[in-house]
């Protein structure tokens, strides 16, 4: 009996992968070697990881690949976003070396999870699918909500996390249920087989059903870019 294994594009997300093994090497090093984050060794091996994942995402540049059952995409949309997120990643942590140092969080866990959320971000940019989309904001959200609690001390940022996260766990059951009742009228969960549905059938915009689901995704996501009257976070944060 012969089993057909599948062959996978890993170079679509190889700067996600890199970034992610960047992060889980930051961890290490902090716990194994935690004078590391002392001298700002874990900095340094961050963004050395923001810069080879950074390389890795140049060759993607002009390409419109799919991979992972067309769940992720490489086209013009997402490695424009992966480039800014990493640049926005690189800069984070090039403040941080200083900051993380006065505020007493330079150790792997700070490092890790800018590179995390980062990783969630590009996963965004780069899904075609509500699931894909899903699962990087959680895990871009995840990692902030620790990043915003990270100065245990200091009871604004335990307070501004605390905040950050009921609201966000408020927030993600409305994204979900409308990307329920969207593919309960469209039957599927891909966004270009959605719209194609939608053509086909422009009736379906008078349903009751998918005018709440895409209520209810505008109040999800209007609470992660922090819209009014979703933005009731964002001061603390």
């Amino acid at each position: 009996m012969e089993i057909a294994v599948p062959q996978i594009n890993f170079g679509i997300i190889a700067p996600e992968l890199i970034l992610s093994a960047f992060a889980l090497a930051v961890l290490l090093l902090g716990v194994f070697y935690p004078r590391a984050g002392r001298s700002d060794h874990l900095g340094y091996v961050s963004l050395a990881g923001i810069v080879v994942a950074f390389f890795y995402t140049i060759p993607l540049m002009g390409t419109s690949q799919y991979a992972f059952n067309n769940m992720i995409a490489a086209d013009g949309f997402g490695v424009f976003f992966k480039v800014v997120f990493l640049i926005i990643a690189l800069l984070t942590v090039l403040i941080s070396i200083g900051y993380a140092k006065r505020v007493d969080i330079d150790f792997g866990e700070y490092y890790a999870l800018i590179m995390f959320s980062t990783v969630g971000m590009m996963l965004m940019a780069a899904g075609t699918s509500l699931i894909t989309i899903f699962l990087g904001l959680e895990t871009m959200s995840i990692s902030i909500y620790v990043l915003a609690g990270m100065i245990t001390g200091d009871r604004k940022s335990v307070e501004s996390a605390l905040k950050y996260f009921l609201l966000g766990a408020f927030a993600t059951g409305f994204l979900l249920y409308g990307m329920a009742l969207i593919y309960g009228s469209t039957g599927s969960i891909t966004l270009k087989e959605i719209a194609a549905y939608i053509r086909a059938k422009p009736e379906l915009l008078r349903s009751p059903m998918i005018i709440i689901g895409i209520a209810l995704l505008t109040i999800g996501f209007g609470f992660k870019v922090a819209t009014v009257p979703f933005h009731m976070w964002t001061p603390d944060v």
